[in-house]
């Protein structure tokens, strides 16, 4: 399978603290995936990584071409938001993006395009009086301009309204040719739209699908070995209660692998949601 993205082996240190260790994953054209983890986990760092904005070990791997050793082709057909943007704020959105359309390289007709996408079209007003769900909405225009294949969005919905963030997690919906990234504190939101979950927890990466189908909904399991279990499954786990979660449709394969290989299952228990285990996660490495 072609990937759109891959990472192996990434790890990194900043001040000398080790802030990602040794994690890997990939990605798939046309999903959407929902990084999640405590703050400080180390979620911006690795999007930084992946934009090129952080040298790290390992190697990051964008449409076939290494970063490392073809930088500018790996970033062409990449976008995203990290941290803030920089707008010029006595200009008008239209003003600001036509802008950046000559600084990408492409038409400038594409301007009004994304503009009506992000539903600024018809805001005049200069960008120092936006919302910050305003500029939350100029950023992500900023970061269509190039129709990536590859949208990284660190906490796209800050600042948004309901109605704003609804209207967002549609607008993501349709991207169904683009590989999207969501980083967000908001894991309610993130159950509605992703297919599968990015969990960093304890400076080690965790990769799960998800059905959008099922709710959401996950199943917790009490095993004798969270560790072995962890590795076996490559699942989070919390270790003060002796948990790891899983959807609905591993249930079966899942405890007849940890059986077979002397892992004892006490307990399973349904209607765990992400958002219960994101929580447990955190409380366990805080205890």
């Amino acid at each position: 399978m072609n990937y759109s993205l891959e990472a192996n082996n990434i790890s990194k240190t900043i001040s000398k603290n080790l802030i990602l260790d040794d994690i890997s994953f990939k990605l798939e054209k046309g999903k959407i995936y929902g990084l999640v983890g405590a703050n400080g986990s180390g979620k911006s760092t690795l999007l930084k990584i992946i934009l090129g904005l952080y040298n790290s070990s390992g190697e990051v791997i964008i449409n076939g071409h290494h970063l490392k050793n073809s930088f500018n082709d790996a970033l062409r057909d990449v976008s995203g938001i990290v941290d803030f943007v920089s707008f010029y704020e006595y200009l008008t959105a239209i003003e600001n993006l036509k802008y950046f359309a000559m600084l990408y390289e492409v038409p400038v007709s594409r301007a009004s395009e994304v503009l009506e996408i992000v539903g600024l079209k018809r805001n005049d007003k200069i960008v120092k009086k936006f919302s910050l769900g305003m500029k939350q909405r100029l950023g992500l225009a900023i970061a269509l301009l190039k129709n990536p294949s590859i949208l990284i969005l660190d906490e796209p919905t800050n600042g948004l309204d309901p109605k704003g963030i609804l209207e967002l997690r549609n607008l993501l919906l349709s991207f169904e040719d683009k590989t999207i990234i969501i980083s967000s504190h908001i894991i309610a939101e993130i159950e509605k739209i992703v297919d599968e979950v990015l969990f960093i927890n304890n400076k080690k990466l965790y990769q799960k699908a998800l059905s959008r189908d099922d709710g959401k909904s996950l199943v917790k399991i009490i095993v004798s070995d969270t560790d072995k279990a962890s590795m076996l499954l490559n699942i989070p786990q919390v270790r003060e209660n002796k948990a790891i979660y899983m959807s609905n449709d591993e249930i079966a394969n899942s405890v007849k692998t940890l059986v077979d290989n002397d892992v004892s299952v006490y307990r399973v228990k349904e209607d765990s949601s992400l958002e219960d285990l994101l929580v447990a996660m955190i409380e366990g490495d805080n205890k």
